[in-house]
């Protein structure tokens, strides 16, 4: 029986137009449900197709910079000398090789579930898979692959911006540790701790150095993320007591 998508309603045959809207009927409504479905999954191919071309471009280009770092000299991506002051944190902070891992990782995991469920989507939209799945699961599956891509894809691109600010991250740490290194000693903190609190316990005097350490990156380097000058305040402090070391809990254990 002809049929109007626009008005959901089917006509005696005979009748071309609808007598609603003025639009041509279709055919049938199977016919007009069968144009939908292939309209649908021609979009969902090219959404999938651009994702997929975006990512593998984008992890192309990150490879590139690893395998030649002399490209990072092009890269128009805001430095670590263009982002806003970080602000306090009182987590532990996290390098920025260590983030760009953990996000390339992510992406590729992203972009495997995501292509592996929009796959999956199409051969069940194409009824290649004929799986008793309904409108709803199916519409599901769909979404849940298209946004892993699109997670996949922003995830990619957060790793390459911050792939160019880890050398510049080091640069700077290296900076800082030797500027500090090279204007105190351990003996001068040791000689200011005593001067202002006497005699301490072993403990205490591990405590009190790397408080010290702290206090002076931050008062005379500007440095104002409190979990950054933890971690250069750890570094600084095995360099001027090397006869010390770390637990894992991050407290200091004296050795005699």
């Amino acid at each position: 029986m002809p049929y109007c998508p626009k008005c959901d309603m089917e006509f005696i045959d005979g009748i071309t137009v609808c007598s609603d809207c003025g639009s041509p009927l279709m055919e049938s409504k199977e016919a007009a449900n069968a144009m939908k479905r292939k309209a649908f999954e021609e979009e969902l191919k090219q959404k999938m197709g651009a994702f997929q071309a975006q990512y593998l471009a984008e992890s192309q280009e990150m490879t590139d910079l690893e395998e030649n770092p002399a490209l990072e000299n092009d890269s128009k991506t805001d430095s670590l000398k263009n982002t806003p002051r970080s602000r306090p944190s009182s987590g532990p902070y996290v390098r920025k090789s260590e983030k760009y891992d953990d996000l390339k990782s992510s992406a590729s995991a992203f972009f495997i579930v995501g292509s592996t469920l929009t796959i999956f989507a199409v051969l069940c939209w194409l009824n290649i898979l004929k799986l008793p799945l309904g409108l709803m699961s199916r519409i599901a599956i769909t979404v849940l692959g298209i946004a892993s891509l699109i997670i996949s894809f922003w995830s990619s691109k957060d790793a390459k911006t911050i792939r160019t600010q880890i050398k510049e991250e080091e640069e700077q740490t290296k900076r800082l540790v030797t500027w500090f290194t090279d204007h105190y000693a351990g003996s001068r903190l040791d000689e200011q701790l005593l001067s202002e609190y006497g005699e301490l316990l072993p403990e205490e005097l591990s405590l009190k150095r790397w408080e010290l350490i702290q206090d002076l990156l931050i008062t005379n380097q500007d440095v104002e993320d409190p979990s950054y000058a933890e971690l250069l305040s750890d570094e600084i402090y095995q360099k001027l007591y090397p006869d010390e070391k770390e637990n894992y809990n991050g407290e200091k254990e004296y050795i005699r």
